[in-house]
């Protein structure tokens, strides 16, 4: 599997599977994107693009926009993406902290 399918399984990043191709193409696109130095619409400074480990949740979920999922996977899918660039999904710092 793909690093983004094996995080998806692993975060909950789906519940029906109806969106799941598109979510998991999505952050695929999302993770060339970054690499490439492309911007989004909340970057806060255009001359300084995000890198992978700099990715904000914000720009994850901005990047990940254009995709409905009906279900409300969307802490799973952002969790998902987390892993796969090898952040600390907020859920997990927050669980652990006992938050």
């Amino acid at each position: 599997l793909h690093p983004v399918q094996t995080a998806f399984l692993e975060n909950d990043g789906f519940q029906c599977g109806y969106c799941t191709p598109g979510q998991i193409c999505a952050a695929v696109a999302l993770l060339d994107e970054v690499q490439n130095g492309s911007v989004s619409y909340v970057t806060s400074d255009l001359n300084n693009p995000p890198t992978l480990t700099s990715l904000s949740e914000s720009e994850i979920k901005e990047r990940m926009s254009g995709n409905l999922c009906r279900c409300g996977a969307y802490n799973g899918i952002v969790a998902a993406v987390q892993q796969t660039i090898e952040q600390t999904p907020v859920a997990e710092i927050e669980n652990s902290q006992g938050g």
